[in-house]
Parts: C-alpha cells; sequence; structure tokens
C-alpha cells in the first residue's frame, strides 16, 4: 500500500484551525519536556531544556528541511545520545496529542486527531532518520505510515538476504560522512548469529563509522533500499564491526549531493549584501562549490528567496602563495533556520570561473586535511 505523505499545507491547515490549542499549549508542553529532561539528564540544564522544548514544540510543523536542520542541533546539544532524544520527543509528542484530544473535547470542537498523528510521525521519522537509530523499533509501532524516510521491514528478511550474501561471497559497500567529505569502501560478511551482522571492514570505514555512530549499506542486487544499521562492537585489532537493527532508507542524502560539502578549517567573517545596502555579517558555516552556510547573531530582514552578494576570505594557507584570498560570489537564499538567539542561512551560490576555481583549491585541500585527521583519529584505536 502506498504511504500517505503529511504535506506542508496539510501542516498548516492543522496551524490554521489548532491555533488556540498550539498557543496555550506551549508552556504545558515546555515545562513537561524540562522536567523529563532534567529527570533523566543531569548534564543538561534547566534553561538548555527549556530552549530545546521551544525549539522542538516551534519545529514540529515546519518543512522537513527546517526539522532536518533542527535535528543536528539536537544531536550537538544532548551530546549525541540519539537513545536519549528519541524517549524526550517520543514521550513529550504523546503529552502533546493527549492534550489535544482533552482540549477538544473541553472546548466542543472536531478534533483533527488523525492530521495531528500524521504531523508528530512525520516529525519523529525525520528526527530518527539521522538523530536516533537506536529507537527506531520503538517508534514503528507508533505510526509508520505517515514516513517516506524509513521503511520498517522485518528484521529476518534483511538477515536472509545477508546469508545469501555471504553463500554466495558478495561484499557489502558502507557509505559514512566524515566533517563532510565521505568515506566509502567494501566489506565481507564474516558471521551472521540471530540478528547481528559481523563484517570485515576497512579500518579507515570502521573509524569513520564509529565517529558517525551508525553505519550506512549501500542498496545493492540484495536489498533495493539502502540500509542502516547501530554498531553493536568494534574491533580494530581484526578489523572487523558488529551491526544490528537494520532498516531500510528510501533515500541517502550523501549519495544525493552533486559536490562535497566540507566544514570549515577557518573562522571566516561572511558579509551579506542585500538590495538596499543592507549588510548581515556571519561565520561561515559550510562549503561547497553551489552552497554554503552562514551563522549569525543578526537578520536584517534575510529571507527565502532573497538574493545576496556573499564576501568572505580563505586562510593564507588554503590559497597558492600571494594568491588572492577573497571569494565574492551571489547568492540566493534557500532557507533561514532560526535559533534562540541565532540564525543560519543556507544559500545556494553562483560562482564565475575564477571563484570557482579558488572554492575548488579550498575544498580539495580541505578534504585532504580531513582524511588526515581522519587517520589520526584511526591511530588512536590501533595499537
Amino acid at each position: 500500500m502506498e504511504k500517505e505523505v503529511i504535506s506542508q499545507s496539510d501542516k498548516e491547515k492543522f496551524l490554521a484551525t489548532s491555533a488556540l490549542f498550539l498557543k496555550e499549549f506551549e508552556p504545558s508542553f515546555v515545562d513537561y519536556f524540562v522536567c523529563l529532561c532534567i529527570s533523566y539528564d543531569k548534564a543538561v540544564t534547566k534553561e538548555e531544556s527549556k530552549e530545546i522544548a521551544h525549539n522542538i514544540y516551534q519545529g514540529l510543523f515546519k518543512c522537513d528541511y527546517d526539522i532536518s536542520e533542527l535535528r543536528e542541533d539536537l544531536f550537538v546539544r544532548m551530546r549525541q545520545d540519539g537513545v536519549m532524544i528519541g524517549f524526550l520527543i517520543n514521550r513529550s509528542m504523546f503529552y502533546l496529542i493527549e492534550n489535544y484530544i482533552s482540549f477538544a473535547h473541553k472546548h466542543d470542537i472536531a478534533p483533527q486527531v488523525e492530521l495531528l498523528i500524521g504531523c508528530v510521525s512525520r516529525f519523529i521519522n525525520l528526527i530518527e532518520n539521522e538523530v536516533t537509530p537506536k529507537v527506531c523499533n520503538f517508534t514503528a509501532a507508533f505510526d509508520v505510515s505517515f514516513s517516506d524516510d524509513v521503511m520498517f521491514s522485518p528484521t529476518n528478511n534483511i538477515i536472509e538476504a545477508f546469508h545469501q550474501m555471504k553463500e554466495e561471497n558478495q561484499n557489502v559497500v558502507f557509505l559514512n560522512l566524515y566533517k563532510g567529505v565521505p568515506i566509502s569502501s567494501e566489506a565481507e560478511i564474516v558471521e551472521i548469529e540471530g540478528e547481528n551482522v559481523t563484517f570485515r571492514i576497512d579500518k579507515l570505514q570502521e573509524i569513520a563509522m564509529k565517529l558517525d555512530g551508525q553505519a550506512f549499506i549501500v542498496k545493492n542486487n540484495y536489498f533495493n533500499k539502502h540500509l542502516k544499521a547501530d554498531i553493536v562492537y568494534s574491533n580494530f585489532q581484526t578489523s572487523t564491526v558488529v551491526l544490528t537493527n537494520f532498516i531500510y532508507l528510501l533515500n541517502m542524502p550523501a549519495l544525493q549531493r552533486e559536490f562535497i560539502r566540507v566544514h570549515p578549517d577557518i573562522v571566516a567573517k561572511v558579509f551579506l549584501h542585500q538590495f538596499g545596502n543592507l549588510q548581515t555579517s556571519g561565520r561561515l558555516y559550510d562549503l561547497s562549490m553551489n552552497g554554503l552556510g552562514v551563522v549569525s547573531n543578526d537578520n536584517n530582514g534575510i529571507f527565502v528567496g532573497a538574493k545576496v552578494l556573499i564576501e568572505f576570505e580563505l586562510n593564507s594557507a588554503s590559497v597558492p602563495t600571494n594568491g588572492d584570498r577573497k571569494i565574492e560570489v551571489q547568492g540566493e537564499v534557500i532557507n533561514v533556520i532560526e535559533y534562540k538567539d541565532s540564525y543560519r542561512y543556507c544559500m545556494r551560490i553562483f560562482p564565475d570561473r575564477a571563484m570557482s576555481d579558488k572554492i575548488l583549491h579550498y575544498i580539495t585541500k580541505r578534504e585532504h586535511e580531513i582524511l588526515e585527521d581522519l587517520n589520526n583519529e584511526l591511530n588512536e584505536y590501533v595499537v
């Protein structure tokens, strides 16, 4: 049966008809989330948990791209604890649904429970797609019909495919990202015990996988969808890794990137010039041949679709001797993510030949540095 997708127009329809509830319930939601958060994670302060709760509540009905950006922020704030993030979001969302139903009965209005559950399920699945793989089985029972990101399939079907591949001496291909650089290699299936599968793997892939906190397998003749799995154990001495909790993915964002997107090693001051001579400054967040991200404390009227002139300088080590370090490109704002006291601007850029050459030189150099960093990380684990 084809999966139903909750569109942004459906979300906006719910927002319009449930504005009173959403406004009145936000303080209760925040208090509930804070109570859960500080009870289970002593390292997160009350003020920080409040900010996280507000971001989750305000991000619930936003577009998929905004939710995907939110999950990255949550992952960092909560020390990459995917299980904790999954528990807090799932429990607080059930609390939201329970109170919405009570509100609808109290005010004698027609509840749109199915639409709300669809929006919540969509939100949970988008968060889990990158952040909380360890709780996917828990939320599968909640609702999977609204997700087009993850396909929950009986694990035994996947394990049976691994058995077939092992018998036919077929390898799998792993893919992980490290600071924006794709790390990919083939791996041999060594052993299958229940739902755990042991692979003999390239050491660089293994450390990239460990730092990423999860494993991704590219689809092949045995799997018509990409796979994601949890890491049970890594043994760098034998170059083996044990994986479990395999699930299907309908897409793998790393494979959809046209160009490598690296995290800069420079604190570049970026200036965004709009029509009317308005200027917004910020810090370079990431960079590729066709796009970049900027984090800023200011907005100055920047909006999605705005045309801007972007200026910043590369560091001296990233350009040839006596080379021009200045980058100046036309850009278009494709997303604005608002945090408590800052903004992240995601932009498509249109460099000319000269600017493209300088950006390419920097990205190539940065890619080599990142791979060197990854090898240094590996040395920490290999005696």
